[in-house]
């Protein structure tokens, strides 16, 4: 499947096989938070507060996760779904192809071990080309890669602004 940003990293699609499974877009031009369509329910993905590096993922208002960072684990995903189980996911960062190659792997792991996607990420011409693949493809979790889309988003942020010195 194909994730297809446009207007400046505003505006996302998530299209398998030529159809469009999911829609979002951030919600401020200043704000990091997104809001996205699925199954005729809306999500938002929003800060906790001003200050907090803590992120609230809400359906149709009500909370169903959040994203936690910390210096010692990264980002951490944590879902709770219907039967109110909890489940934890980590996004980790590969290297893929030459070392000046902007090309990288985001893997999202369940507990911090089990691969369950695999965003695909790499610039040709300087545009963006991102492909994403469940381990398993009998029931693609479009939720999830859409908060995984997001915690890729982070973790590019937070290193373009790690290599700039933090000044800017």
């Amino acid at each position: 499947m194909t994730i297809e940003v446009s207007n400046n990293k505003k505006e996302f699609k998530i299209v398998d096989h030529d159809k469009v499974v999911l829609k979002g877009s951030r919600t401020k031009w200043y704000s990091s938070g997104i809001n996205f369509f699925h199954n005729s329910k809306t999500y938002e993905i929003k800060k906790k507060g001003v200050w907090s590096a803590s992120f609230t993922i809400l359906e149709s208002g009500h909370p169903i996760g959040e994203i936690n960072w910390s210096l010692k684990k990264g980002i951490k995903l944590i879902l709770t779904n219907k039967q109110k189980v909890t489940n934890s996911y980590w996004l980790k960062t590969e290297k893929v192809g030459k070392w000046y190659a902007p090309d990288q792997q985001y893997i999202l792991c369940e507990n911090g071990e089990t691969p369950i996607l695999t965003i695909h990420y790499s610039l040709k011409k300087w545009k963006e080309s991102l492909e994403a693949e469940f381990s398993t493809n009998d029931h693609p979790n479009y939720l999830l890669l859409a908060c995984a889309l997001f915690l890729m988003r982070q973790q590019q942020s937070a290193q373009s602004s790690a290599a700039a010195g933090g000044f800017g």
